[in-house]
């Protein structure tokens, strides 16, 4: 098998038929984390990075930004499977050959009583319904500054507005957003409870690196994480944060990667893996 792409100071390996699956963006990423950490490459190689394979690589659009972010919002404290149900039952009302509703078309729809109900009655709550609302006024109305923001917006900036002018879409959101609709490669999220699992596990066997960022800290920042597993410690948001900041300007890459360890079933995370690219 041929193998290339050496990382020529720690002599990090990875086979061309794992990486030739990804985009170009991602191999130079890859190649950045190994040399900071080399440690990672049996978890980076265990299968491919759905969201970074060339074959998964979409054009970005309005519509596409739209639907993101009305997935975000149907998708929220329901189960995939729910928010998937709902989600069909919005194309079927439409009859838009599997396609979403656009923003344009969502427009009328919120200006007719009727039609308003009966987008409702796919599945939505009243609250949700409103969360919709507003999306589809902010993106029907500024549609011309979106774009611009969402082509040369940096991340803090994007993130701000759409917390602003999005009613249901906070900061993780936002986030998640700039990572599976922008394709923004250094988005970190110490807030997630699966990056703060992670992350517990990465420093567990790493004792060495959590030294190093205990002693960079300048303020605590508690996490507002709880749960009632004491089978994990919860580290202080600043210190994930730190830990992040280890692997930059590729934080999203190791935040997948703190995804893959923060659950012993790999099949679950892979799944997951899969199932977030569609969001």
């Amino acid at each position: 098998m041929k193998r290339s792409r050496d990382n020529d100071d720690e002599g990090i390996v990875l086979a061309d038929s794992y990486l030739e699956q990804h985009t170009d963006e991602f191999k130079v990423g890859i190649e950045h984390i190994l040399k900071v950490d080399p440690s990672l490459k049996g978890i980076i190689e265990h299968s491919l990075f759905t969201m970074f394979a060339k074959a998964n690589v979409v054009e970005g659009s309005m519509k596409l930004y739209f639907d993101k972010l009305c997935s975000s919002i149907i998708a929220q404290q329901i189960s995939g499977i729910a928010a998937k149900n709902i989600r069909g039952r919005i194309v079927d009302m439409f009859g838009n050959d599997g396609k979403f509703p656009s923003y344009q078309r969502l427009h009328k729809t919120f200006k007719d009583p009727v039609e308003k109900q009966a987008l409702k009655d796919c599945g939505l709550s009243q609250r949700k319904l409103s969360y919709i609302e507003s999306l589809v006024e902010y993106f029907f109305k500024e549609e011309s500054s979106i774009e611009e923001l969402f082509k040369n917006g940096d991340d803090e900036h994007i993130i701000e507005e759409l917390v602003t002018h999005i009613k249901g879409i906070g900061p993780w959101s936002a986030k998640m957003f700039l990572i599976t609709a922008l394709r923004r490669m250094d988005i970190f999220a110490p807030e997630d409870l699966g990056i703060a699992r992670g992350c517990s596990k990465y420093l567990e066997e790493r004792p060495d690196i959590l030294v190093k960022l205990q002693s960079k800290r300048t303020r605590i920042r508690k996490s507002k994480i709880k749960h009632k597993s004491f089978k994990w410690k919860i580290h202080d948001e600043d210190i994930i944060d730190l830990c992040g900041d280890l692997f930059m300007p590729y934080r999203t890459l190791f935040m997948f990667i703190l995804w893959r360890m923060s659950d012993t079933n790999m099949d679950v995370v892979i799944k997951n893996e899969k199932d977030f690219v569609s969001r």
